[in-house]
Formats: structure tokens, C-alpha cells, sequence
């Protein structure tokens, strides 16, 4: 049985990647994948199901943060993962940039097409304003 994807397989590979170090085996990492808050962890047998493609639904949240913590990766990449192989979403991050063009992005996101080309054009024009207003850098 697959991870019920027709493509990625992202956490799992994050998972093999681990295993793959010298220093790891699955029970060193099913050692160190506790969920901080539920005190929870992750067994050998559900990450071989995982790095052989038999796990079919997605993992439940504490799983996800024990598998952050043994991994010593940020929980949201570890969602991620999980978000592109079993729901085929990924995302797009947005978080690092100013709220207002944030504010423009999600106006741009709902435009048809036609009028993207517009928008486009516009953003181009005040671009382009922009940097002939600009002094130089000497």
C-alpha cells in the first residue's frame, strides 16, 4: 500500500534522511521522536511503515511534533511535509514578507487571469517609476 500519493513523498524522505546519517537507526530516532507536549512517541514499527510507503492517512498532530523534535527540524517544515504527501499541498510561504504585499498577494490570487496581466503591467509601471526616482548609488 502507498502513502496514498500519486508523487511526494516528502516526509518520509525527511524521515530516510535521518536514517541515513551514521549516528541513526530507527530506534534512535523513535528514542528521540517524544511529542514535548503529550510526552508521546513515536514507535520503530510506525516509522518503518512510513519509510516502506504504508502509511495511508496522515499523522496526527503530536506525531508530527515528535517527528520535529527527533529530527531537530521546525515543526511547520515537518507539517509541510506531511501536507505535500498526503494532501498534495504545498505551500507557499508568505510569512517573512511585509503585511502589504502579503495584502497585494491575496488580491492578486482571486484575479482572473486577464486581469493578472494588468496588475502585472501596473506593478511593472510603478516598479519602473520607482527606480527612475531613485537616486543612483554612487
Amino acid at each position: 500500500m502507498s502513502n496514498g500519493t500519486a508523487g511526494s513523498d516528502a516526509l518520509t524522505q525527511m524521515v530516510r534522511a535521518a536514517l541515513d546519517r551514521p549516528d541513526m537507526s530507527y530506534q534512535a530516532l523513535s528514542t528521540a521522536a517524544v511529542d514535548p507536549e503529550s510526552g508521546e512517541r513515536v514507535s520503530t514499527t510506525w516509522l518503518h511503515k512510513l519509510v516502506q510507503g504504508n502509511v495511508v492517512r496522515a499523522p496526527e498532530v503530536r506525531v508530527l511534533r515528535a517527528l520535529a523534535a527527533a529530527l531537530r527540524v521546525p515543526l511547520l517544515e515537518v507539517q509541510r511535509a506531511a501536507a505535500e504527501q498526503w494532501l498534495q499541498y504545498t505551500s507557499t510561504e508568505l510569512s517573512g514578507l511585509p503585511e502589504d504585499v502579503r495584502a497585494i498577494l491575496g488580491h492578486l490570487s482571486g484575479m482572473k487571469p486577464g486581469d493578472l496581466s494588468k496588475a502585472r503591467a501596473v506593478i511593472e509601471a510603478l516598479s519602473t517609476k520607482s527606480n527612475e526616482s531613485s537616486p543612483e548609488a554612487s
